[in-house]
């Protein structure tokens, strides 16, 4: 049996808690969005459903925190291979993002045909960007296309800078520094969106969404590197685990309540992201780790992509059909959203990110044809 003080987090091992949790968070953003649309004319959405939004930046912490779980060792033995961790990226994003904006620019065209104009800039400009991975860059004026997918820019951009990230790691040594850094770094840039950019950073999407994730992914490596360096991390017992992450739910209630800044509300997303990771070093069977969970967090990333696509088809082809005009009708609308939210993603997840994953590796795999001649004349030569 593992005891509490020979517990520890294994570079590379599964982390099932994070797993489940973001599949759980990825269902509260869809639930957000639908209620939005529910709400439009009837009143608008409630203050508090706005704060759903830091879900995205608990997202980017997580992202910084598992990138960091995977490769922080070979950086540290200097076996990071750059081309090779941005190939793999682009594998585990690219061709869910592809499809499901091929899907949106067919649905747009066929409203455009049949004489509906939405209401984003759909330009072959921005569709451009949005391929390229670079939407929320400020190089585009508006949300378009899969309009959600502004954040899977902003990771394609943290991956694109992952050598900087993991450099300034290594700049910043103890758990007290680490601390000071990704908060004061968070609070630094939450500065400057507000006085320069004139927004929460919270609220930045294509107009700074690259921006926005720098805080939130290097808080997530730096607090994988306290949990090298600090035991008590891994020998959270139950009710730590329990008190914590009830504690941060509790604090997340209380700040919505008294109608906080979104800020406030960020430094609970590190907290969680701890506990959740606390969590893994344990090996005993837990809430969070039945398979319904770990297949709706392996679902994340698909749900997340389709969720948008799913709700527009659905709200527009009701007001097409000239239903959904009371709230009850529109609620139920959103339900029945959110149920096909889960059927088209499985379907995207099976279909499309599962095998779509698999053929870019191979393909990104290839040796290089100067590569491939010279490993076949040394096969020949071999055999001399």
């Amino acid at each position: 049996m593992t005891t509490a003080a020979g517990r520890t987090l294994h570079a590379g091992a599964l982390l099932p808690e994070l797993i489940a949790v973001r599949g759980i968070a990825a269902v509260a953003i869809v639930c957000a969005h639908a209620l939005s649309m529910a709400t439009r004319g009837h009143g608008g959405v409630p203050p508090s459903v706005e704060y759903a939004r830091l879900i995205v930046d608990f997202f980017f912490i997580q992202s910084g925190f598992v990138l960091a779980h995977v490769y922080d060792r070979t950086w540290r033995e200097g076996r990071f291979h750059y081309l090779t961790f941005l190939g793999k990226r682009l594998a585990r994003l690219w061709p869910l993002h592809v499809v499901t904006l091929l899907v949106v620019a067919a649905l747009v065209l066929a409203g455009r045909a049949a004489g509906l104009e939405t209401e984003n800039p759909h330009t072959l400009w921005s569709f451009a960007v949005t391929f390229l991975m670079l939407h929320s860059t400020w190089a585009t004026s508006d949300l378009a296309w899969n309009w959600p997918s502004w954040s899977v820019s902003a990771e394609w951009c943290a991956y694109l800078a992952i050598p900087l990230f993991f450099l300034a790691a290594d700049r910043v040594r103890g758990s007290a520094a680490r601390i000071a850094v990704g908060l004061g770094l968070f609070v630094a840039c939450a500065a400057f969106s507000e006085l320069v950019l004139g927004a929460d950073i919270v609220t930045l999407t294509y107009d700074g969404g690259a921006f926005r994730i720098i805080p939130s992914f290097f808080a997530g490596m730096l607090l994988r590197r306290m949990f090298d360096d600090e035991p008590a991390l891994v020998a959270m017992s139950p009710r730590g685990y329990a008190a914590t992450v009830g504690g941060v739910l509790a604090a997340c209630a209380a700040l919505i309540a008294m109608n906080a800044t979104y800020d406030a509300l960020w430094p609970l997303m590190v907290v969680l992201t701890a506990a959740l990771a606390s969590r893994a070093a344990q090996p005993k069977p837990g809430l969070l780790r039945g398979r319904a969970l770990a297949w709706l967090g392996e679902l994340s990333y698909a749900i997340y992509m389709t969720h948008a696509i799913v709700l527009q088809v659905t709200f527009t082809s009701a007001k097409l059909l000239g239903i959904g005009h009371t709230f009850p009708q529109r609620a139920a609308l959103g339900f029945a959203a959110l149920i096909a939210t889960a059927v088209v993603a499985q379907a995207a997840y099976t279909l499309v990110e599962k095998p779509g994953r698999s053929l870019m590796a191979r393909l990104l795999s290839q040796p290089r044809p100067a590569r491939a001649f010279a490993a076949a004349a040394d096969r020949t030569g071999a055999g001399r």
